[in-house]
């Protein structure tokens, strides 16, 4: 894969001033030079890196029953870790020379799905047998196209690629693939970069600023003896806390239907709301356990996370006597038919500052399946607990704090900094006491995404949130040369 960087906007703008950095926002577009792909089916097992289409399909290949799934590598090894991604738009064209029937509704709908890949693979060898794996975190849903030769332009798909620039070890491009693999005869159809016409070749244009402040990565994993998990199940199977698997399910056992939920708590004593500035959730599927792997028959299996605010032994858990939860701020997760997929970097950021801010109110974590109506179909989830045998298999909770770079002592402390009204409705009022420099001073959100930055020559001045969403920012003020933080809401 070549690597060209095609800058086509740069934009200076002037946000931070005095001793901070100064910020660029640059939009970029990758395309013809820095790019892989390849189309893979489990019928013709073969590599086709040279392929000039990318197709997602369920047909019947030489009579056989098959799916076509198509891969995407774009070389983003250029943005360095520090970006902050403001908005990344994916182009993808209909291939009008392609053997392959077009975008096809024979069979049904034909909406499809977009994973990021995450482990390398080479276009001229991959194929259905060693495919590489995806994560469903960030999953982007495509919509049923509107007729059988449409374009699929500024496909929003700016989740995916926050998640890749951050998590460059485990990010190799996308996978395309049809939402229901289950119901023949529906297909896309697209140019791939090998296409004689370049014009129809996939792009990604991303928009980002630089300069931004790394954050310190901490890691939580616990094993079978600092680890607190558990499933339960409507119909009685329970974990007792020494089970393998967590299972999100509604399934239809022999007694009946039964639908199944597990929970997971990690120790957050030792963070301050302050401090954070993004949490990830990992829950990597379970190869070894007796439930069948991810399921949805071709509907949903989207997974819910929410806080549990009831504490809960993970020893003597039952359906009957489970911990209460609550909807705030819940996190919802892609449905996946890939029955092994993991679920890496779930972005729990809020659900961690809610246990933070209230720990008297917090207990960790439940899974869930959004759906839980029985009757209908069965879908499941299964991960691996803190109790499997594999240690790299186990949940994990990464857990991102502000890195103090310039911190000095000086008689400027956080207690120095107070802030009026707070919670407010937009406008609050910021006063500095002590001798000072000028203030400098940015505001982000809980995300770590750039909102805007200034500066102060008075001990006394405002900061304007009136027309950003309702939520939690953070005030990063810069005086005497030590950073302090506070906490908007």
């Amino acid at each position: 894969m070549k690597r060209n960087l095609q800058v086509l906007v740069i934009a200076l703008l002037s946000l931070i001033i005095s001793n901070v950095n100064a910020q660029d926002t640059l939009t970029v577009e990758f395309g013809t030079d820095n790019i892989k792909d390849a189309y893979i089916n489990i019928v013709n097992n073969f590599s086709n890196g040279d392929s000039e289409g990318l197709i997602a399909a369920v047909w019947t290949y030489y009579g056989e029953y098959g799916m076509g799934r198509s891969l995407i590598g774009f070389d983003f090894s250029d943005l360095r870790e520090d970006i902050v991604v403001i908005d990344a738009r994916l182009n993808l064209y209909y291939n009008p020379t392609s053997s392959h029937i077009g975008h096809s509704t024979i069979g049904g709908e034909n909406s499809g799905m977009i994973f990021r890949i995450t482990r390398p693979w080479d276009e001229h060898l991959v194929n259905w047998v060693n495919q590489p794996p995806t994560t469903n975190t960030n999953a982007i849903f495509i919509p049923a196209p509107d007729s059988d030769t449409s374009d699929f332009l500024n496909v929003d798909i700016t989740p995916i690629i926050i998640d890749m620039i951050r998590h460059p070890k485990t990010s190799d491009g996308f996978m395309i693939k049809l939402f229901n693999e289950d119901t023949l005869y529906r297909s896309l159809t697209f140019a791939s970069s090998d296409h004689p016409i370049e014009s129809l070749h996939p792009t990604v244009i991303i928009k980002y600023i630089v300069n931004m402040p790394l954050d310190s990565a901490n890691t939580l994993q616990p094993d079978q003896e600092t680890g607190k998990d558990a499933y339960v199940n409507s119909l009685g199977a329970n974990s007792k806390g020494t089970d393998q698997s967590l299972v999100s399910s509604v399934w239809e056992y022999d007694p009946g239907w039964g639908i199944g939920r597990s929970f997971l708590e990690f120790d957050l004593s030792n963070f301050s709301a302050e401090q954070i500035t993004l949490a990830e959730l990992s829950l990597f599927h379970d190869p070894n356990s007796s439930i069948s792997g991810h399921v949805n028959n071709g509907r949903s299996n989207e997974l819910v996370i929410n806080r549990i605010t009831d504490s809960w032994n993970d020893d003597d858990l039952t359906w009957d006597n489970q911990p209460g939860f609550s909807p705030e701020n819940q996190v919802v997760v892609a449905s996946s038919n890939i029955y092994n997929q993991d679920y890496l970097d779930i972005d729990v950021t809020e659900l961690v500052l809610d246990m933070v801010n209230s720990p008297d109110e917090s207990y960790g974590f439940m899974l869930k399946l959004l759906d839980e109506s029985i009757g209908s179909y069965n879908r499941n989830v299964v991960f691996a607990s803190s109790d499997n045998e594999n240690p790299e298999l186990r949940p994990k909770l990464t857990v991102y704090t502000k890195a103090y770079s310039s911190y000095d002592e000086t008689t400027i402390s956080a207690s120095n900094v107070t802030i009026f009204p707070n919670p407010g409705v937009g406008e609050f009022s910021i006063k500095v006491a002590g001798d000072k420099d000028a203030i400098a001073y940015t505001i982000s959100d809980s995300f770590g995404n750039h909102i805007y930055s200034s500066k102060s020559y008075e001990n006394e001045f405002k900061v304007d949130l009136v027309a950003q969403p309702s939520g939690v920012y953070f005030l990063t003020l810069i005086i005497n040369n030590r950073v302090i933080t506070k906490k908007l809401v």
